[in-house]
């Protein structure tokens, strides 16, 4: 009598956590619990040129800066002057694009810096988050820089005049 009482209990046991498996793993009736933070990748696209000449510029830094992160991203402007930024952030953020001369005269003279704010609700969705915590893609493809040619030598320069 013990035996068929213990096998009994044994099935009943089974079966009850076999239904408590299928329901727990059930989204319509319990949430599944994710963890992490919203994000999204962003694509900004830009041009750089000179402001008088309208001339492409070649070699300029363009730096995507974030108020949270150590590092920054920072890629160079082609022989066309354009650039392409590509990261992921949390969504619903601006973002600080920073344009600086490295090169200093190699273009022909010293550009000044240029900065400009791209607001996440200027940028367009392109493709569609997976609905848990990445929102999807967004571009933004008009993100141009006219940088003005600096006429006095940068500080610390060493000029003709001092030689």
């Amino acid at each position: 009598m013990k035996r068929i009482v213990l096998k009994t209990y044994a099935k009943m046991l089974t079966a009850f956590f076999t239904l408590l498996g299928t329901i727990t793993g059930c989204d319509f009736i319990l949430p599944r619990v994710e963890y992490g933070t919203p994000s999204a990748d962003f694509v900004i696209r830009g041009k750089v040129s000179d402001k008088s000449s309208q001339k492409p510029i070649r070699d300029i830094r363009i730096i995507h800066k974030t108020g949270y992160a150590p590092a920054n991203d920072t890629v160079k402007t082609d022989a066309n002057g354009e650039f392409e930024l590509k990261f992921n952030e949390f969504p619903g953020v601006n973002h600080w694009i920073y344009a600086e001369d490295l090169d200093e005269t190699e273009n022909g003279g010293f550009y000044a810096p240029d900065s400009l704010t791209v607001n996440s609700s200027q940028m367009k969705r392109i493709k569609k988050g997976s609905g848990s915590w990445n929102e999807g893609v967004f571009e933004k493809t008009d993100s141009h820089f006219q940088l003005k040619k600096e006429t006095a030598a940068m500080p610390g320069a060493v000029t003709n005049e001092d030689k």
